[in-house]
């Protein structure tokens, strides 16, 4: 259910997003940096997730209401940097519990935030920005074809696609910023002040996305 006329242009499009560093890039990128590959990729998962979940609203018509509705995509904005502000207050809070204690043994930045937490957070990231169900409903339309039948089949064939090639480059960021981790001398300030790090990335996002337009 391609039109595998435009089938070049759309790839070229996907890749022209993907190396564009946008929110979900830098969370995976620190994540993998401060704690290893595994965390990266759970991330990843999450924004995956994520895509998945767009694609079959956008098949069903629902990023036209978001798009007509701004009230809704204004709540949904909202709770999703609360859940980020959450998450970067307690970062910083265990950041500061670490400085204010005696030093021993330095926990890993983020030791709190397992690989399933991460993939939540990942899923959050990217779900609970209207932005992005917004342009897959803008983006996608444009390389469907009346001739091939049926919109929403052909809207949920290429949101997969969009959707498991961004998994895959995800995937490789994740590797190659953790073998940039191996390669970094280990220092227990950086160790020391990773949640600190943490936590200002998330309340970052979480002010990204509170203060961006809902269109």
């Amino acid at each position: 259910m391609i039109d595998v006329q435009l089938l070049p242009l759309f790839l070229s499009a996907v890749l022209a997003l993907l190396i564009v560093p946008g929110p979900d890039m830098l969370l995976i990128s620190a994540q993998s940096m401060q704690r290893g590959a595994r965390y990266g990729i759970a991330c990843s998962v999450g924004v995956m997730l994520a895509g998945l979940l767009q694609t079959l609203l956008v098949a069903l018509g629902l990023g036209h209401v978001m798009e007509s509705w701004p009230a809704v995509a204004t709540a949904v904005r909202w709770l999703g940097a609360a859940y980020l502000a959450y998450l970067g207050v307690r970062l910083l809070w265990a950041w500061h519990r670490a400085g204010a204690q005696p030093q021993g043994p330095t926990p890993a930045a983020g030791a709190g935030l397992g690989p399933g937490r991460l993939v939540l957070i990942g899923l959050a990231n990217n779900l609970l920005n209207p932005k992005a169900l917004l342009f897959f409903a803008l983006f996608l339309p444009q390389f469907t074809s009346p001739a091939l039948g049926s919109q929403p089949l052909q809207l949920a064939t290429l949101g997969l696609l969009l959707t498991f090639i961004a998994f895959g480059f995800n995937v490789l960021a994740s590797l190659l910023f953790a073998s940039l981790r191996r390669l970094r001398i280990a220092s227990a300030g950086l160790q020391r002040h990773g949640n600190g790090v943490l936590g200002a990335l998330f309340l970052l996002l979480a002010s990204r996305l509170a203060l961006g337009k809902a269109a």
